[in-house]
């Protein structure tokens, strides 16, 4: 018994020096760096902003739905769905390894209605705030006992995670006047984490110990969003949008328990430190941005996000808070409409969008940053129906993340969205507008 006790201690504090991440599991790794907190922030874009580095706060396409702002929903004028994938490289690197794992995910899905058309409207969605993904694997050897006693252990600590916090949201979109829209969302925020750490010995005389740490709650999000429209600024046909969004901090109430299997057996316990019930706050989060339209044909748009991270707590990680920071993210991104012109050429057909994106990153480990720089490319296939509106988004992305300095991870991304935006085709539209 005193050897488990000792060994569960020890893989408990090795665990937390493990960066390396192993090739195996690969469907169910991604990035090192979502182990701490709650995961890694994912943001709120729809395929097609992602593939310009943005979000979407500050433009609204008739045709596409978008979460990333409640006050477009006041202009929704038909019926859209949307729902889409996404598959993630993630190669991982530091001073003396190196490692490759793959992530496929369901990305969100929202139902966006009318009330009145092009004045208010109602959008109900499910999409992924955090996503927490890894395998980090060790070995080395101990050496127990003294003289001739001595024995030599050769031993393997493995600690996987998954799991993540997802949104269930529903808001109201409130066109107020041709040029000015508000809106509002609440949302019910459901975390479930599970964090696993298995023991791998080269003896028989020990015994595998086993132990899951389940944190699991819910809690109650706000959002604000407002829009405004400025046609004709520089000519007859272009204008500016300017968007924003607040979402206030969230409280989620907790309970955490430990799942200890020995022997084909399990043992739940909740009443330990840091187990039991307590709450997570997240933070606050600002989303703004500029878009520019010369023409209707193209755009430009320039947005930013701000999350401050510093506030962030959590009753059962007290000792990860000195690794959170501010985080700031800016992005950058065009697209072209050539279909807009009638033409009959093949390359006509298709919606072309570019970006690039800088995010500091909400971590700071060692006094390193873990920041991100992102580059993207954007197709939008149409339907080849005439009369219907509905069409696909493609994303690809790469992307650079954290450092190898101070034994650190770097990690290549590369990335690839796919979202089916149905417009007209499964929801009734009156002949008459």
């Amino acid at each position: 018994m005193k050897k488990i006790a000792y060994l569960t201690f020890l893989f408990c504090f090795c665990s937390t020096a493990a960066w390396a991440q192993s090739e195996d599991d690969k469907a169910n790794s991604s990035s090192v760096y979502s182990k701490l907190g709650v995961g890694f922030p994912v943001s709120t874009a729809n395929t097609a902003a992602h593939s310009m580095g943005l979000t979407g706060v500050s433009y609204n396409e008739t045709y596409v739905p978008s979460i990333a702002n409640p006050a477009h929903w006041g202009n929704t004028v038909y019926g859209m769905g949307s729902g889409g994938i996404k598959m993630e490289t993630f190669s991982a690197t530091d001073a003396n390894d190196s490692a490759r794992n793959f992530q496929l995910a369901i990305d969100r899905f929202q139902l966006q209605l009318p009330i009145f058309r092009g004045k208010l409207g109602v959008s109900a969605s499910f999409d992924p705030l955090t996503e927490a993904r890894y395998r980090t694997y060790r070995e080395d050897i101990k050496y127990i006992g003294e003289g001739l006693e001595q024995d030599t252990l050769a031993f393997g600590i493995e600690n996987k995670g998954g799991g993540g916090i997802n949104r269930a949201e529903f808001g109201l979109g409130w066109r107020i006047t041709p040029n000015i829209s508000v809106g509002y969302a609440a949302s019910a925020v459901i975390m479930s984490l599970d964090d696993t750490y298995s023991s791998y010995y080269g003896s028989s005389d020990y015994r595998t110990v086993s132990f899951r740490l389940k944190t699991s709650g819910v809690g109650f999000g706000n959002r604000f969003g407002s829009y405004i429209r400025l046609p004709k600024v520089f000519g007859e046909n272009d204008q500016f949008g300017l968007g924003a969004t607040l979402r206030l901090p969230v409280t989620i109430g907790a309970e955490r328990e430990q799942i200890s299997e020995m022997n084909r057996g399990s043992i739940s316990l909740t009443n330990a430190p840091n187990l039991g019930d307590g709450d997570i706050t997240l933070p606050m989060a600002v989303n703004a941005g500029i878009s520019y339209w010369p023409t209707e044909l193209s755009m430009f748009a320039f947005e930013g996000v701000y999350e401050q991270w510093s506030s962030y707590e959590n009753d059962f990680k007290p000792t990860q808070q000195g690794y959170f920071t501010d985080r700031y993210k800016i992005g950058l991104g065009y697209q072209y409409f050539p279909y807009l012109t009638g033409s009959n050429k093949f390359l006509s057909h298709f919606k072309y969008r570019l970006g690039a994106s800088y995010d500091t990153g909400h971590l700071k480990i060692r006094g390193e940053q873990i920041n991100t720089l992102k580059f993207s490319l954007g197709l939008g296939i149409l339907s080849p129906k005439s009369n219907s509106n509905s069409s696909i988004d493609l994303s690809l992305e790469y992307g650079i993340r954290g450092t190898k300095a101070a034994d650190l991870v770097k990690e290549q991304i590369w990335g690839v969205r796919l979202s089916v935006n149905l417009s007209e085709i499964m929801f009734f539209r009156p002949k008459l507008q």
